[in-house]
């Protein structure tokens, strides 16, 4: 959980410090990074979905109309 809590933090803050100047990097930096990170969001929000989905299929459904009992 740190981890996320930090890189929440992080993705607060790195606006103000661009919009204040306080990171004086290249355009070009600033590009690859936001790519990277849309990507990495992007890939993390396939695999929740593909997560969600696949733990739908398996579940046990009810059946529509009653079974009867099989005598022995």
């Amino acid at each position: 959980m740190l981890p996320v809590a930090t890189a929440a933090l992080l993705l607060a803050g790195l606006p103000v410090a661009i919009a204040l100047h306080l990171l004086a990097l290249p355009v070009g930096l600033y590009e690859a990074a936001l790519g990277f990170l849309g990507a990495a969001i992007g890939g993390v929000k396939l695999i929740a979905m593909a997560w969600a989905v696949g733990c739908r299929l398996p579940a046990a459904r009810p059946s529509s109309r009653a079974v009867a009992a099989l005598p022995d």
